[in-house]
């Protein structure tokens, strides 16, 4: 305690709560730092000024925001006295906030709001109107945003372009915080090229919960700013069940990016009741293998036994990468009729039966392996997929399945039929990190890579992916654009950090066109966007092998 005794202490500050004497209390008061007393005796102390009257508390506690006190429990706890004693008090309050010390200020600035003062308005829009302290000013509008008036739309749209980013940040949720479909007008018109900007707007957006401005952030999915749309994404994902009606309302007449962001969002909420537009777009089948191949992701992340015989004709797209979604889906959906439908399939050895069980093996569906085991026909059509056209990795994860399902006789014969087949040697030598969040196209670049030869590392989510490419060697970072959390395009500017793009080239492949431009009809990839991105290269789902082969080799160190 600094040579103070803290009984002592007590006695003369009561003292001077009932004499109503402030100089005195306030003479003692400068020994309240943390220097002088501990935080026990400072509990004591305010435990004793929230007995005495306001008159002469008020301007006590008006010194006590003045002194060094680090302890957050006691700032707290002086908070809430300030709290308990500016209730009813709205002029000595007005006063505070107006005619004092910036610490002082800052605190009653606060209470205007957290008590709801209306009174305290007019003092507020002063403080925000002829300060240029962004400490006071961030506070100010924070409080004038508690009492959500759309007259007061204007005066915070006019914070949105000052130079402090707190003070845009507070701004833009304020007018988020005004229950007013002008309210939510005003923060779509501050999208812009600024991706701070653009995702606190988004953010803004969602926080107000009302159907005018999830109907924005919905129409915000079709958006061709990755931020705004990858933001919008996320929001509605986490506001969960409550999005679900919004997103397949939009799906009439939805252009093929907006339909997949759709798509692609509702199977991340999870919410069975997107199940039947979900399979209403499966048993269309859209023309746009991108929407095609949504679908049967977002039926492999919402379950339903009920409807997963549709996803059969999934099998048989022309569409790889839709057929080994279709595979995930299916084995994520398993039901007696569609294993039925499955083996009825298989029997007949046609084009459709080896379409199929090329996809299950590539897409390593291993529920549906132990039940199509007694069938002959998948012995054989498994045999010839897997000595001919499987990659050497996908060969090895099926012989290591079917060991585990007890079938090592038939491990063997397979063994046997693709010895001198495959010889081939993944580099080693060669660092590839596949980002992406389907764990289907993640099986899918893995098996391509291994066919040219390559070893990959797959990461379903980027923030684990960083980590991996900022620690250790990398040559080649492929990448999906639309991710949760952390897009291709956040993931990119986070290796640009360190790495140039000739140190370590980015190839993003997507199915958006957000750098793309038309020329004279022409449709053509915009370099200087490009360039401006970090990226290296972009390849547009659906794609061909050679597209595939061609970009990895000229990515690649020779």
């Amino acid at each position: 305690m600094g040579g103070i005794n803290a009984q002592d202490f007590i006695n003369e500050l009561i003292f001077c709560l009932n004499q109503n004497d402030t100089v005195k209390a306030k003479a003692l008061l400068q020994f309240a730092s943390d220097a002088n007393v501990d935080a026990q005796v400072q509990k004591m102390a305010l435990a004793e000024l929230a007995k005495g009257p306001e008159n002469v508390v008020f301007p006590l506690l008006e010194y006590l925001t003045k002194i060094e006190i680090s302890n957050t429990e006691i700032q707290e706890s002086l908070y809430d006295l300030i709290l308990d004693k500016a209730y009813g008090n709205t002029n000595l309050v007005t006063e505070y906030i107006t005619n004092n010390e910036k610490k002082t200020r800052i605190q009653f600035i606060r209470a205007a709001g957290d008590l709801f003062l209306e009174e305290t308005i007019p003092a507020l829009i002063q403080v925000m109107q002829g300060e240029t302290d962004p400490e006071i000013i961030t506070p100010a509008i924070n409080s004038l945003a508690v009492f959500r008036k759309p007259e007061h739309i204007e005066i915070f749209s006019s914070f949105t372009t000052h130079s402090d980013p707190d003070i845009i940040k507070a701004a833009i949720f304020a007018i988020g915080a005004v229950s007013n479909p002008h309210a939510a007008d005003a923060l779509m018109s501050f999208l812009c090229e600024d991706q701070i900007i653009n995702k606190l707007v988004v953010q803004a957006l969602a926080n107000k919960q009302e159907l005018y401005d999830l109907e924005k952030i919905t129409l915000l999915l079709s958006s061709p700013v990755t931020i705004i749309r990858d933001t919008a994404i996320d929001e509605l994902i986490s506001m969960g069940k409550k999005a679900t009606p919004l997103l397949t309302k939009a799906f009439q007449n939805a252009e093929a990016d907006y339909m997949v962001h759709l798509i692609t969002t509702l199977g991340y909420i999870e919410d069975q009741a997107a199940i039947p537009a979900i399979m209403d777009i499966i048993n269309t089948q859209p023309k746009d293998a991108n929407i095609r191949q949504a679908a049967y992701e977002a039926m492999e992340r919402i379950p339903s036994p009920r409807t997963a015989i549709c996803l059969v004709q999934g099998l048989q797209d022309p569409e790889e990468s839709v057929r080994m979604s279709a595979a995930r889906a299916i084995d994520k959906n398993l039901s007696k009729p569609l294993v039925a439908g499955l083996k009825n399939i298989i029997r007949d050895k046609s084009t459709e039966a080896v379409s199929t069980v090329g996809a299950l093996i590539d897409t390593d569906a291993t529920t549906v392996f132990s039940f199509l085991m007694g069938e002959e026909s998948f012995r054989e059509l498994a045999v010839t997929h897997i000595a001919e056209k499987a990659s050497p990795s996908t060969r090895k994860a099926f012989l290591t399945n079917m060991a585990s399902l007890g079938q090592v006789a038939f491990a063997k014969e397979i063994a046997s039929r693709i010895t001198g087949k495959d010889q081939e040697k993944e580099s080693s030598s060669v660092k590839i990190v596949v980002v992406d969040d389907s764990k289907m196209m993640l099986k899918l670049y893995q098996n391509k890579l291994s066919l040219l030869g390559l070893a990959c590392e797959t990461y379903h989510r980027p923030e684990d992916a960083v980590k991996r490419i900022l620690s250790g060697k990398t040559d080649l970072v492929i990448t999906d654009l639309n991710m949760p959390n952390i897009s291709g395009l956040e993931l990119t500017m986070e290796i640009r950090r360190r790495f140039t793009r000739t140190d370590l080239p980015i190839l993003m492949i997507t199915t958006q066109s957000d750098f793309i431009e038309e020329k004279n009809g022409d449709v053509d990839v915009n370099e200087v966007l490009l360039k401006k991105s970090g990226i290296n290269k972009i390849l547009h789902k659906p794609f061909t092998d050679n597209d595939f082969k061609d970009s990895v080799f000229k990515l690649l160190p020779t």
